[in-house]
């Protein structure tokens, strides 16, 4: 008996060392399984689950430019809405843009349908995230989807600082919209409305403003530089401006047939402009006149280093036009367009 209580002993104590063995294996793989999960680097996490920022100017605007369809849906134009002071300017210049014109001759480039999702920022860019319902996706026809989206990213660029825009769909990024690709954040273009340009990369080109069909408004158009000009750009704008859009082009002139050019130079930031007795022939009207100087002021202070417009006629100063416009001092550019 004595014997046999040993061998029992003996291979309990041996059991029972198997299992504390066994025991110290399984606590250690659970262990080593759950430091490896620990460890493990953590994914990116997509844009819309980042630490978001609310899009606000430094100061509270009551105004912004937004990015209309003329009538025929042919071309952007800007138009200065009024808003309620607030510094949620990129939101508001969204949902002007969706809710469309009130005036008339203009249309919305994006269907009324698209509402705003959300709005933002993230931490350290200067990129805006704009999040459309999934009605943004039914602008299909290429014409229509590639002016939707240029007139989105037209209008949001006006802001500082914002520097591009992506487009999101239902919190997605999608390739394309009809033709045009939006699955990257999108810099303001450097054409709006190009017309008679061939070769739109490599053409010596300048932006001028014409007036759409019923001479309403101005809209800026990016056309061929005058050869003659050479590579003074700012010439070549202004003689591109006097010559006029094409007879095809269902846009109107803002000068007198026949006016001429007769001395052009810039200095201390300001444009002389000496322009022949045909630039008055309008002989009245003061839509036809403030056309006119705004068209002459938008498209040279386009131009870095040019602040102000010094009109002269037959190279001497004059008060002023027909309608009053006083033109004996520099001019500005107007703080508001197609208002």
């Amino acid at each position: 008996m004595g014997v046999k209580r040993v061998i029992l002993k003996g291979r309990r104590r041996s059991l029972g060392l198997r299992l504390l063995l066994i025991g110290m294996l399984i606590f250690g793989l659970f262990f080593t399984a759950c430091s490896s999960r620990q460890k493990a680097p953590a994914k990116e996490l997509p844009p819309a689950a980042k630490e978001k920022r609310r899009v606000l100017y430094e100061r509270e605007m009551s105004q912004v430019m937004v990015y209309y369809l003329t009538e025929d849906g042919n071309y952007l134009v800007p138009v200065t809405v009024p808003i309620n002071p607030t510094r949620e300017v990129a939101k508001v210049a969204v949902e002007k843009l969706l809710a469309g014109p009130k005036g008339e001759g203009l249309q919305a480039p994006i269907p009324g349908e698209v509402k705003l999702r959300d709005i933002y920022l993230l931490p350290d860019e200067e990129t805006v995230f704009v999040d459309f319902t999934h009605k943004f996706m039914e602008v299909s026809d290429s014409k229509k989807a590639g002016l939707a989206v240029k007139a989105l990213v037209l209008t949001l660029t006006e802001i500082y600082p914002i520097g591009a825009v992506q487009i999101l769909v239902e919190g997605q990024k999608i390739a394309k919209l009809g033709d045009t690709s939006i699955d990257r954040p999108l810099k303001r273009p450097e054409v709006i409305n190009p017309l008679g340009l061939e070769d739109i990369k490599n053409s010596k080109k300048v932006k001028v403003y014409f007036t759409d069909a019923k001479a309403l408004r101005l809209v800026p158009v990016t056309v061929p530089a005058p050869p003659e000009a050479g590579d003074d750009m700012p010439r070549a704008a202004v003689l591109a401006l006097i010559a006029g859009p094409p007879k095809d082009s269902h846009l109107g002139r803002t000068f007198w047939p026949g006016t001429r050019l007769l001395d052009f130079k810039v200095a201390n930031g300001v444009a002389f402009v000496d322009l022949s007795a045909e630039a008055i022939g309008y002989g009245g009207g003061s839509t036809a006149e403030t056309l006119l100087v705004n068209s002459l002021v938008f498209t040279l202070t386009d131009f870095p280093g040019i602040n102000k417009v010094q009109l002269l006629l037959e190279g001497k100063k004059r008060q002023y036009l027909p309608e009053g416009t006083i033109i004996s001092e520099p001019l500005t550019r107007p703080e508001r367009l197609n208002f």
